[in-house]
């Protein structure tokens, strides 16, 4: 919350915008100067406080661009990523109702996108319908729809969910996505298993337990210091190519990857049959060590799918919209430049 502070300095009294940002761990502190109460007029406050905006957002940036290691995230892209965290944030700070409505809305396309390329046909206005009024689409399989409400249960249950990635999470994860779809759904695979339409041969059965502790510990090694967009597409990556279980590879792994990006506070990614082809073409080098192209298309999709929530943020914020936050600012600033005036009368 921004506070306005009087100093005085030599007979005058100035104002400053002040405001502590949480970055991290830390607590960094912000200040500018506004000029003095007696001389500065409203539409002049109005715009420091976009001044003001700018600068938190600078402040914001130095900190946590540095503060990440990434193979293939320049620091462009990563300032981009940072910006839409920054922005994210702000949105739904400053207006609440938008924001979840926009939440919503993408977790829509996310459940839709997600279960369509596994070969679900519910469209997502019948996605919308089904998980805002209960009402079950016309002439689809009851596994479909229970493949829809499977991901409220599983967004319920990641809600509580405090810990971090783990086998027992992953494997809690499968069980709540196949529930009433596979009969003991959570057990690695004991067979081998081919990926359809895909020029792809995950590993033996007998290797998938240790390939999941090396993942398990790979992710321990780097998810304090690598970017966490970068870590949640090599997860993501490093879990397709396991491919764990008989069944549902995919939409884990995806929800795999979300879990890291909310986390981590930044909006989810939806993969739909748009990107289909993209996706297999960019994830395939990965079998052979090479994940730059997956983790740049991830990167490009997820930029174009939530850019509007940046440039909303920015316009909104630039243009200082009126807001309850805004409102108390303004009706502070008249309250102190009226004491002000009389402290000099």
């Amino acid at each position: 919350m921004i506070i306005l502070e009087i100093k005085n300095i030599k007979g005058h009294n100035y104002l400053y915008f002040r405001e502590r940002l949480k970055v991290n761990s830390k607590s960094i502190s912000v200040l500018q100067y506004g000029g003095r109460i007696d001389k500065i007029a409203v539409n002049e406050f109005i715009d420091k406080l976009s001044e003001f905006a700018v600068l938190k957002l600078t402040n914001y940036l130095e900190y946590r661009v540095g503060h990440y290691t990434a193979e293939f995230l320049d620091r462009e892209r990563i300032t981009a990523l940072e910006t839409l965290r920054y922005y994210h944030a702000e949105f739904k700070d400053l207006y609440p109702d938008e924001s979840s409505r926009y939440v919503e809305s993408v977790f829509v396309r996310y459940v839709q996108g997600t279960t369509a390329i596994e070969g679900n046909t519910i469209s997502p206005r019948e996605v919308q319908e089904l998980l805002e009024h209960d009402i079950s689409p016309a002439g689809k399989k009851v596994s479909e729809v229970y493949e829809i409400l499977n991901f409220v249960k599983l967004r319920d249950f990641l809600k509580t969910y405090k810990g971090d990635i783990s086998e027992k999470l992953i494997k809690t994860m499968y069980a709540i996505l196949m529930e009433n779809l596979m009969r003991t759904p959570g057990e690695y695979r004991q067979i081998h298993v081919g990926i359809e339409k895909v020029d792809y041969e995950p590993p033996p059965a007998i290797l998938v337990p240790e390939l999941m502790k090396e993942l398990i510990s790979w992710d321990r090694a780097n998810a304090k210091r690598t970017h966490p967009f970068e870590l949640a597409a090599m997860v993501h990556t490093r879990f397709e190519l396991i491919h764990p279980f008989t069944d549902g590879n995919g939409r884990v792994g995806r929800a795999l990857m979300n879990f890291i990006l909310e986390k981590a506070g930044y909006p989810t990614i939806y993969l739909g049959l748009s990107h289909r082809k993209d996706y297999l073409d960019a994830i395939k080098p990965a079998d052979d060590g090479d994940t730059s192209p997956i983790v740049t298309m991830l990167y490009s999709t997820y930029l174009d799918q939530h850019k509007e929530v940046t440039d909303q943020g920015m316009a909104k914020m630039m243009a200082t919209k009126q807001n309850s936050k805004i409102d108390y600012l303004v009706k502070e600033f008249f309250r102190l430049k009226k004491e002000y005036a009389k402290n000099n009368t």
